[in-house]
């Protein structure tokens, strides 16, 4: 199998635009891209997809034992001619500063992918070489196969950085990319646009770069140095429904949440809150995380949507609410001095806030059902109002700090951690049990 892993020193190096850029271009040559982004990142891996035209993968060594990342790497792959990952923040940015558990350098020791490392070359120049050289040390279970410059502010400043690279590294350089003078796609409080509100031409765009600047010829040649896992049997015949919410408000989802479901029977139906759909015959709901706080409006106004979600939690349906989605059920998001009323299952509300009040993964304590279960947590709302009882009490996986987190009523489960449902123990025992 051909493939490789696109890392970074930092977060803002670049890593999105250009493996973007480098699967569309691969693509275009006729190349089965299978695309991967490690870590539990939602809006990059919808951009991943938009690009390879193939649902990307997240790999998550901290969520997930490695066995179970690698199933999933090997399920990604079936039918597929070379894989094409994308990397969480710096290279060996992870939860343990010794092993680097979680770390693109993690998830590539775990599956044998070659690392390209993207280098921000912005306002330094000789200074590449020193942290190249110290990326190869560090890299003892994983091979660093090269280099593509990032944010070259002129020839002469990719001539110094390139000379430096090979005088004192024996890496290739596979491209160097000159400074953009403008953003190619929008940010907000979570990240970079989702796929969703991306228009093709940036999609256009990245490739154009990647043809223009990269040698993608080279990259394509990279090879997975472990063996791929055995994929799984294919699903049973499905005799159960599940409804899945999947529109612009709600689209932050693992792919590999959908091939359990389906594993245990489920056929997937996707559903738009925002325009007022509903599956009556739906067994399970699986509302996922977004941002209903940008279309509040829009959702406040569909009541016989909510009515449905309320009347299946209500009567002892299934239904799995991650952050945003778990914000549709609670009584209603509060956006400065408005109120805007959802589905009222949980008696409490919700808060926009101008700045982050979660971020990291989380595992749960004290709980006789998901103790030791892992899961991540993102987001800038906040609850108020609680009339419920919470559910799950959460640890920090780095700094051990503690909060609590969730709601169960009945056979539903909504709360701001997201959860893999690959993970042991699984919300799908409890749910669905």
């Amino acid at each position: 199998m051909n493939g490789f892993v696109i890392g970074a020193e930092r977060s803002g190096s670049g890593k999105t635009t250009l493996t973007t850029g480098i699967i569309r271009a691969l693509s275009g040559r006729g190349r089965k891209v299978a695309p991967f982004k490690c870590g539990p990142d939602y809006i990059d891996t919808r951009h991943l997809t938009r690009s390879a035209g193939h649902p990307a993968e997240n790999l998550d060594t901290v969520m997930l034992d490695t066995s179970a990342v690698r199933q999933i790497f090997a399920d990604g792959c079936k039918g597929r001619d070379i894989a094409v990952a994308e990397g969480v923040m710096g290279f060996f940015d992870g939860v343990d500063h010794v092993d680097f558990k979680g770390s693109t350098y993690d998830v590539a020791s775990a599956l044998g992918l070659p690392a390209v490392i993207v280098l921000n070359a912005a306002s330094s120049s000789y200074t590449a070489a020193a942290f190249l050289k110290g990326l190869q040390i560090l890299s003892v279970n994983t091979e660093i196969a090269g280099v593509i410059i990032n944010n070259a502010a002129s020839l002469n400043h990719e001539k110094l950085i390139t000379d430096a690279v090979k005088h004192h590294t024996d890496l290739p350089v596979f491209g160097s990319v000159p400074k953009q003078k403008e953003p190619l796609v929008k940010s907000r409080h979570l990240g970079i646009a989702t796929a969703l509100e991306t228009e093709e031409a940036y999609y256009a765009k990245c490739a154009e770069l990647a043809e223009a600047y990269i040698d993608i010829t080279a990259l394509a040649s990279l090879k997975v140095s472990k063996p791929l896992s055995k994929v799984n049997a294919e699903y049973p015949k499905a005799d159960k429904v599940c409804a899945v919410a999947f529109d612009q408000a709600f689209s932050f989802y693992y792919e590999a949440n959908f091939r359990e479901l389906r594993r245990r029977g489920y056929e997937i139906r996707f559903f738009s809150p925002l325009k007022g759909e509903t599956v009556e015959e739906a067994e399970l709901i699986y509302l996922g995380g977004g941002y209903p706080e940008l279309h509040v409006m829009e959702l406040n106004n569909q009541t016989a949507m909510l009515d449905w979600l309320r009347e299946h939690a209500l009567s002892g349906g299934r239904m799995i609410a991650e952050c945003g989605g778990m914000m549709l059920l609670t009584d209603g998001i509060n956006i400065e001095d408005e109120f805007h009323r959802m589905a009222g299952v949980f008696d409490a509300e919700c808060r926009m806030t101008d700045r982050r009040q979660a971020l990291g993964y989380v595992k749960v304590t004290d709980n006789r059902y998901l103790n030791g279960l892992i899961g991540h947590e993102f987001h800038y709302s906040m609850l108020e109002n609680i009339r419920e009882k919470y559910f799950l009490t959460l640890e920090k996986v780095t700094s051990k700090a503690r909060s609590e987190d969730a709601f169960l009523k009945n056979r539903t489960l909504a709360g701001y951690v997201h959860f893999h449902f690959a993970s042991k123990p699984s919300v799908l025992d409890l749910i669905l049990g």
